[in-house]
């Protein structure tokens, strides 16, 4: 589905036919499907222009239409365009054409009612431009394998379709007129809306000004502003400002950290205090928020999969009721209305102003949001918290990696079952094996190359094409699971060999006694977050280090001509004191030695003042060894330590004990 239009109210709506379908009509289980192969997308459209070609003269293609429904207020418009149309048959015929890698024995009639439902809708608005009185249907699917269709014919009467049309329309216009009134209100609550804290902290407006000056110039900004300044009330302030003067549809708040999303939260709370009617949602990811783990979204096996859009318009109507659908919220109503969280707040997310979510929901090629950034982008704006942070994850999102052990281990696992799979798999480990041999040779930890691995490349190509062949029979096996994933980590080095170019190296890794990892490295990721970036009208990168400018505007987007903003800590500097002890190693040879002088020091600071302090160290080694000093010195309710692999609940839990209400010292 995608995203739907934010307008002016006196400007004409447009509702794609597809959405408009699927949003009144869509019913039945949230299902995957089953596997499907890496280019099913690609496949899918070459198999539709194949059916076009073959068609005989006179057939036409891509044939826009489009209706304007009189009495809504704005004005709706339903357009479309129909796949393939016979305008000199009589009566004329509308040719919808759908590909599957299902038997096409197993494919009926009314195998699924959404896809008549869209031909029917474009029948209708063809007919009606044209004066016709009956229009003949034909549904044809194509199967992708055998290349073979199979084609249903349905005539309709001009009376009939108007009377379906307007039935899902009407549908839809109920929820589209309620949305068109809230954002009515949501833009007069916004207008009188004023900054939340009373008084600017200093800087906090002049950066507040930068970013509406952005915004409304279709920009890209980046700004470093310290701790303390309030950044992102400083961002997300005239961002929804924008909103109500029609200068973006969409915020898109990105964060890489929990405590970014949870001080975004409140600055949008703190706003609605003001009564301003403001709705935003929190994305968590799949693995983290899913309640049937490890991720199953099989019907058969998940309550929160089965029936989900007969569900979902009731759950939906909470957009009524709430305006802040945070984690807690959405995993209660998911569990209120038995649907599942994480697709229920993508659900939500077309309907809101404000999205809150990890950078790679919009960055990486993956996983972003192809719901609101495969289809005409709508004024977005992106707000780009801890931007520092940013290359170095980008990076990684347009980088890919291999190992040999992982290939063995699979080869050795598939050998008894699937011997062809093996074999190819064998292929690719002698391919790294020489690659060791190799580093070996030349003495070297690893090799670098500025040219693709071609055979390599050519081996995992070959072996993904095998697992494809067995994965999408979908039979059980113990491997299954295994084969998957390394299938995946396949698919993403393939897809990251097509980026690959001067700003790529493509190295390999030796690793202990006998393993190598095979890496495509991204060393530049602006070239690949142009792209992304086009999505936005306004991008914000902000930080409290993004210093020196010039190198993170290059590595962000290659250019150094956009505004930037460097702003001073508003705090007094004679409140920040730096102490060095200049008598403690901490070199790794004498660390030993530290312990017990880093355990006295520590106990001689913290006495001098109450308050909270927390400790880094570079290893849980060290921090250990310190900490168990610290115990018979310290009284236990005052030192606090991490503990290794913290969940993501228990991080926030331990940072939330260091509050400023604290009456007595606390050591972290």
């Amino acid at each position: 589905m995608d995203t739907p239009p934010q307008i002016e109210a006196t400007q004409p709506f447009s509702v794609s036919v597809r959405t408009l379908v699927e949003f009144v009509l869509q019913s039945g289980d949230l299902s995957v499907g089953g596997f499907q192969r890496r280019d099913r997308a690609q496949l899918g459209t070459q198999g539709h222009k194949r059916v076009q070609r073959s068609r005989p003269e006179g057939y036409e293609t891509e044939v826009e239409v489009h209706c304007q429904v009189e009495g809504s207020h704005p004005p709706l418009v339903v357009r479309g365009r129909i796949d393939g149309l016979y305008p000199t048959n009589t009566p004329v015929v509308i040719e919808e054409i759908k590909t599957t890698t299902l038997s096409l024995a197993l494919v009926h009639e009314d195998h699924n009612l959404l896809h008549w439902a869209q031909a029917k809708c474009y029948a209708y608005m063809y007919a009606r431009q044209h004066g016709l009185k009956e229009v003949s249907i034909h549904l044809t699917y194509y199967q992708l394998d055998t290349r073979e269709e199979k084609i249903f014919e349905r005539l309709f009467l001009l009376a009939d379709l108007e009377t379906f049309f307007f039935n899902t329309v009407n549908l839809y216009l109920d929820w589209f007129q309620n949305v068109q009134s809230r954002q009515v209100k949501r833009d007069q609550s916004i207008e009188q809306l004023e900054f939340p804290y009373g008084e600017y902290r200093p800087g906090q407006r002049d950066m507040a000004v930068t970013v509406y000056k952005t915004i409304r110039e279709k920009d890209r900004a980046y700004i470093q502003s310290p701790t303390g300044v309030g950044k992102t009330i400083a961002t997300l302030f005239p961002s929804v400002k924008a909103l109500a003067l029609g200068l973006a549809a969409k915020i898109f708040y990105l964060t890489a950290k929990t405590s970014g999303r949870l001080v975004a939260e409140k600055a949008l709370d703190d706003m609605r205090r003001s009564n301003v009617q403001l709705r935003s949602v929190t994305l968590t990811a799949k693995e983290k928020i899913c309640f049937c783990p490890p991720v199953n979204c099989d019907p058969e096996v998940c309550i929160f999969a089965r029936g989900y859009f007969d569900k979902l318009k009731d759950a939906l109507k909470e957009l009524d009721q709430r305006q802040a659908f945070t984690r807690p919220v959405i995993e209660e109503l998911a569990r209120k209305y038995e649907i599942c969280p994480f697709e229920f707040s993508l659900d939500l997310a077309l309907w809101v102003d404000c999205i809150i979510c990890d950078y790679n929901y919009v960055f990486d090629p993956r996983v972003y949001l192809h719901r609101f950034f495969d289809f005409d982008t709508e004024p977005y704006i992106f707000l780009v918290d801890e931007a520092h942070n940013l290359p170095d994850r980008a990076r990684a999102m347009y980088s890919a990696e291999l190992e040999k052990g992982s290939v063995l281990q699979l080869q050795r696992a598939l050998k008894p079952h699937a011997p062809a799979l093996a074999k190819k798999l064998n292929e690719i480990n002698k391919i790294l094996l020489e690659k060791r041999k190799e580093c070996q040779q030349e003495e070297k930890t690893a090799l670098i190359e500025h040219e693709l691995p071609e055979t390599l490349l050519k081996a995992l190509r070959e072996f993904s094409q095998k697992a494809e062949d067995w994965l999408v029979l979908n039979q059980a096996a113990e491997f299954r699971q295994e084969l998957l994933e390394f299938y995946f980590l396949c698919s993403n080095y393939l897809r990251t060999a097509e980026y690959f170019d001067t700003f790529y190296v493509s190295y390999f890794e030796r690793r202990g006694q006998s393993d190598l990892k095979a890496k495509l490295f991204c060393l530049n990721p602006a070239p690949m977050l142009a792209a992304p970036l086009e999505r936005s009208q306004a991008t914000i990168f902000f930080s409290a280090t993004l210093l020196p400018m010039d190198y993170f505007m290059k590595l962000l987007t290659g250019e150094t001509n956009h505004p930037r903003r460097i702003f001073q800590s508003p705090f007094p500097q004679e409140n920040a004191r730096l102490l060095i002890h200049n008598k403690i190693s901490t070199r790794y040879a004498q660390r030993a030695d530290s312990y017990d002088l880093i355990a006295e020091a520590i106990e001689t600071v913290i006495q001098l003042k109450t308050g909270n302090y927390l400790v880094y160290f570079p290893s849980y080694v060290y921090l250990n060894e310190v900490a168990g000093r610290l115990k018979e010195k310290l009284p236990e309710n005052q030192l606090l330590i991490q503990e290794r692999g913290l969940t993501e609940d228990a991080r926030e839990a331990f940072l939330a004990r260091f509050s400023s209400t604290n009456q007595e010292t606390l050591v972290g």
